[in-house]
């Protein structure tokens, strides 16, 4: 299916639907996804057992993954990728030490990291207009309170571990909004990371997505499909008698492919004749915006905060001939962006917390956008610097069709209006 056709499909009844959010909707707001998390804890249990200093930026390095990755195999941790590599890191390297294990997220999770995106605002938006009735996530952040907070003005309270025994109350009474978090809150005690937490999801949270999703659809959004105690859950809905009874939609990435687990849910829902779907997106924020632009009917002063700018037009009276000497106006000159950039590649695709440490380490020299390839404004010396071997190549790549319309590409809009704060200050050199 086409993104703009589920675009269609949820914005003409949005109440239809529950949503499931993965980490991947608070990566847009600047905090880690659960692989990030799994190599600085590698990345952090190697340095202290080897007495070595090794940087986040450092193992976006194939070597030196590998090198780590041959380390924890050797203290038996499990291979990566495996299914139980998550919680089993958390195992072998906290125990059961839980106030070690909160520290350590409240740490890498903390609210002063958090940046609302405008897909966080939006999906905020929904749940304060009433859009969004039952939100479920795999996350412990309070990316999508910070975002109610800012749209509404209003707080929202979520159910976790501690408060289970309400959420079921509230599907059934129709007290809307729901926000459940399933594998608590990192502010309390009770957060589920080890590996018997895991194969023991809390009974009531559990119920509750079960009971939301005999009453609704369900999009799934930045959430990989990797933890088998959810993936149960979903499975368990179509054990019930009226499975996802406005369909079952599944969001992910260019290129990331349909993950094994969530094809096998697939095939077992379309047994129960349950529309399956799974959607192809640019990003989470493109996704939400795109879908805000299509709800109708929205209060102006929340759509002013979801985009936080609007277009105005603008009439600018001309002077008259006089004579007196010309008026410059520099902020009426036009910015005319190159068509071309460079494209760089690695022999890791990198995610977007190396490249931002790679424009760091520049000292802004270098710019990054991220499509199907790399794209790159700056000096090829400094991106050699910046990644060393793990640099394969750097090509002339054309992007005027895409810088032609912006609006339709929204990851190259972002990359030339960095493009043209960086060439205003002087600190990037256009065109490599």
């Amino acid at each position: 299916m086409e993104c703009g056709e589920l675009i269609r499909i949820i914005s003409e009844r949005p109440r239809n639907f529950a949503w499931l959010l993965g980490a991947g909707a608070s990566r847009s707001a600047g905090l880690p996804t659960a692989t990030d998390i799994l190599w600085d804890l590698k990345r952090r249990y190697y340095c202290r057992e080897e007495n070595q200093e090794i940087s986040q930026q450092d193992v976006q390095n194939d070597a030196v993954r590998e090198k780590i990755q041959s380390f924890m195999a050797s203290k038996g941790f499990p291979p990566a990728w495996a299914e139980n590599e998550y919680s089993s890191c958390f195992e072998k390297i906290f125990g059961d030490d839980r106030e070690r294990q909160n520290a350590y997220l409240q740490k890498i999770l903390a609210e002063d990291r958090v940046s609302l995106s405008v897909g966080n605002r939006a999906l905020g938006a929904l749940v304060t207009m009433g859009e969004a009735r039952a939100v479920f996530t795999t996350n412990f952040d309070t990316v999508l309170e910070k975002a109610v907070a800012e749209v509404s003005g209003r707080s929202l309270a979520a159910f976790h571990i501690e408060g289970s025994y309400a959420a079921n109350d509230a599907l059934s009474n129709e007290q809307y909004p729901i926000y459940c978090k399933l594998h608590g809150d990192f502010r309390y005690q009770s957060i589920k990371n080890l590996s018997a937490d895991l194969k023991a999801q809390d009974a009531e949270l559990g119920k509750c997505l079960v009971n939301a999703c005999n009453r609704f659809g369900l999009i799934v959004t930045g959430y990989s499909g990797r933890d088998a105690s959810v993936m149960a859950l979903l499975n368990a809905v179509l054990q019930t008698s009226n499975p996802f009874p406005h369909g079952l939609y599944w969001t992910g990435l260019k290129h990331s492919g349909i993950p094994p687990a969530v094809e096998q849910l697939f095939e077992a829902a379309k047994k129960r004749d349950v529309r399956t779907e799974y959607v192809v997106i640019e990003t989470f924020d493109a996704f939400l915006l795109r879908l805000w632009r299509n709800i109708q009917n929205k209060p102006q002063d929340i759509d002013e905060k979801v985009r936080k700018s609007v277009l105005t037009g603008v009439s600018i009276p001309v002077p008259g001939r006089g004579n007196s000497g010309a008026i410059i106006r520099i902020n009426a000159l036009p910015f005319e962006p190159p068509g071309k950039c460079l494209a760089v590649k690695l022999k890791q695709p990198p995610d977007w917390a190396a490249l931002q440490a790679a424009e760091r380490s520049s000292g802004d020299e270098l710019i990054f956008g991220k499509a199907d390839s790399v794209w790159m404004w700056g000096g090829r010396k400094k991106v050699e610097e910046s990644f060393g071997s793990a640099l394969v190549s750097i090509e002339p790549l054309d992007i005027s069709k895409y810088v032609a319309n912006p609006r339709d590409h929204l990851y190259a809009k972002t990359f030339v209006e960095s493009g043209r704060f960086m060439l205003a200050t002087s600190k990037a050199r256009i065109g490599g």
